[in-house]
């Protein structure tokens, strides 16, 4: 596997010239003509100044904040799950589990239930499917969630001020295999619309994530992009049952709950830069519910499948969206796109 050892500086050294000739591809494969550098922060920085990043930026890139061999080990255990008692096929054959060695297998059978398979015209179902449900209440996973809440809730009070942070027990798990199309541009108030906008999502790449590995990228200046978005959508759904305006599926949004496949021409649209990080293991991104993103193209040459996992996190001493207190994928929770009575195909883009 490929390590941070072997681009130590990768994440802040690099100069425009350099960075362009990664040649990095928005998630439909198209290539990204204008990026930048997320700014990397650490926790020997001031919470004053950090909150200063995160209110200016919309979104924090905090180093080291986890344990890299914790982290490390659930990226070994979810590759173990999906190729044990029942193969998925994710992996290719003799490879070690801890690395995630893509197979190279049709990267539709290894998409994520519910809106990226609606988005792609899949239904949930497969081998893969059923072990991506079960994974997300394996004990592996609920573990790793006992382990880093207490230190991330914690944290994230102090950041956002919070007086009763609490972690959402909806959480996801995501992995984006080399080749396939990836998450397009959102923001994540779309999918909690249910409460305000108070919400934070921690974002943790499980391993590391070098440039070319397929990581989450965050359009420059976009909160209020993702805030217009929101109104005019709100706009347009005055007429809506509430049920279906809190929804992300419903008739005026694209389907999934997206806001453009082609990240790429958004960035160029709206006159921004799509913002790129050489990632690793114990790194956590926070990002505003406004803050539009997407993930690049996985396009490692090492064939490292990329895995992360998105928590989370609100003030319970305010309203929230209510929506997000079951597991995710499970009976119980009704956020899953394919169980959505209306999805759109508008294409979303202003």
């Amino acid at each position: 596997m490929t390590t941070a050892a072997a681009h130590p500086q990768i994440s802040c050294s690099l100069d425009k010239n350099e960075l362009q000739n990664f040649g990095m591809k928005a998630g439909n494969g198209d290539p990204l003509p204008d990026i930048g550098l997320l700014k990397p922060s650490t926790m020997d920085l001031p919470m004053g100044e950090l909150r200063k990043r995160y209110n200016e930026d919309g979104y924090l890139w905090m180093k080291g904040i986890l344990d890299e061999e914790k982290v490390l080990d659930v990226r070994e255990q979810y590759f173990r799950f999906m190729t044990e008692n029942g193969d998925t096929g994710i992996l290719a054959k003799g490879t070690d589990p801890r690395d995630g060695i893509f197979s190279g297998e049709d990267w539709r059978n290894f998409l994520l239930p519910g809106a990226l398979r609606v988005f792609n015209g899949l239904s949930d179902e497969g081998a893969f499917v059923d072990k991506a449900f079960k994974a997300h209440v394996a004990d592996f996973y609920q573990q790793f969630k006992v382990n880093v809440e207490k230190p991330l809730r914690e944290f994230v009070g102090e950041l956002r001020q919070f007086r009763d942070p609490m972690l959402l027990k909806r959480t996801l798990l995501r992995c984006n295999v080399p080749g396939g199309e990836t998450t397009p541009v959102h923001y994540d108030q779309i999918f909690l619309r249910d409460g305000p906008p108070t919400s934070i999502t921690a974002w943790i790449p499980l391993g590391d994530c070098p440039l070319a590995g397929g990581g989450l990228m965050y359009l420059d200046n976009s909160v209020p992009i993702g805030e217009k978005f929101e109104a005019d959508f709100s706009e347009k759904s005055k007429s809506l049952t509430d049920e279906e305006r809190v929804s992300a599926f419903n008739k005026n949004m694209m389907a999934g709950g997206f806001i453009d496949r082609n990240a790429a021409k958004f960035g160029k649209y709206w006159g921004r830069r799509w913002l790129v990080a050489h990632y690793e293991a114990g790194d956590v991104v926070f990002h505003n519910p406004f803050k539009i993103h997407a993930s690049c193209r996985n396009e490692s040459p090492e064939g490292i499948i990329r895995l992360s996992t998105d928590l989370r996190f609100v003030d319970q001493a305010e309203p929230f969206d209510e929506r997000w207190l079951y597991e995710a994928y499970q009976d119980s929770d009704p956020n899953v796109a394919s169980r959505q009575s209306q999805v759109s195909g508008g294409n979303g883009r202003r």
